[in-house]
């Protein structure tokens, strides 16, 4: 018990966004910032490109001409980002479907369950995900099949058909596509984590009120670790979360630190004054 309740409690205090990330990406726009600063002090015209960096009407201006090109820019990539991500998870799946017929567990449990169209993997590694972007689908490998006993695997197939109503596995690639473009900003990786975090946990709840504790805790202690390839929403992960739950123990407040806040503030503070800059300096180029 104090094992258990120390893991969850210290679970709660550990940073979504790794520090040494969060201070990089502080640093790089620092080192953008001063860069771009110093070499408008070496501008001819630096005394106009100071004062207009400073003027409100500068800012304004800067609304139209900064802003709304990067969050198009930014829409794009992050539009491409998702799309490459479907895509690269469509082809790693296609190389691990098994083309034979489907185990015959595994058929017992979609007819127990309801969860028809899941398809089995020729793998040994036990593994549950779900996948796919507008038709989202579930999968399990070969080992999973041999490692559960049959409430097991029926617990894994209604916790993965819930990520299939949600359309978990397009959601999830567009939170992660999200925290890559917007980079400089963590509370977008923290959130990404946060909804992670919360759709697996409203997932196993279906599961508990199909099936009872038991069923679930034994897949998660078999499936725990278990990963997929990205674009996907696998069954494992977010582990002292889902225990906390199953064991009936209060979930720890999981809130953004001051810290984390204050770096995303000053990125994108930082992020518009290396674009301001940008922009200061190819007019005077032109």
């Amino acid at each position: 018990m104090i094992c258990r309740e120390r893991s969850v409690s210290d679970y709660a205090r550990l940073p979504a966004v790794n520090d040494r990330r969060q201070m990089a990406v502080l640093a790089g726009l620092s080192v953008g910032t001063l860069t771009c600063f110093g070499w408008l002090l070496f501008c001819p015209h630096r005394e106009q490109c100071l004062n207009a960096l400073t003027r409100v009407d500068t800012w304004v201006s800067a609304g139209t001409r900064i802003v709304l090109p990067l969050a198009v820019a930014s829409l794009a990539i992050w539009l491409a980002r998702l799309v490459w991500l479907q895509v690269r998870a469509g082809f790693r799946i296609r190389a691990l479907l098994n083309a034979e017929d489907l185990p015959p567990e595994l058929v017992a449990s979609m007819e127990r369950t309801g969860v028809h169209g899941t398809r089995c993997l020729a793998a040994d590694a036990p593994t549950a995900f779900c996948a796919g972007a507008l038709r989202p689908r579930v999968l399990v490998s070969e080992g999973l099949i041999r490692r559960l006993a049959a409430e097991e695997l029926d617990a894994v197939l209604l916790h993965e058909r819930e990520h299939v109503r949600t359309f978990e596995p397009l959601i999830r690639a567009a939170h992660d596509s999200a925290s890559e473009v917007f980079f400089y900003v963590p509370l977008v990786r923290w959130w990404s984590r946060r909804r992670l975090e919360d759709s697996e946990l409203r997932a196993d709840r279906v599961a508990l009120e199909s099936l009872g504790p038991r069923p679930v805790a034994a897949a998660l202690w078999a499936l725990g670790s278990s990963t997929a390839v990205r674009g996907a929403a696998a069954f494992g992960g977010v582990a002292e979360l889902r225990v906390a739950q199953l064991l009936g123990d209060p979930l720890p407040k999981r809130m953004p630190g001051l810290s984390l806040v204050a770096i995303s503030g000053m990125g994108t503070y930082l992020a518009f004054q290396v674009a301001s800059c940008l922009v200061q300096a190819a007019q005077h180029l032109m």
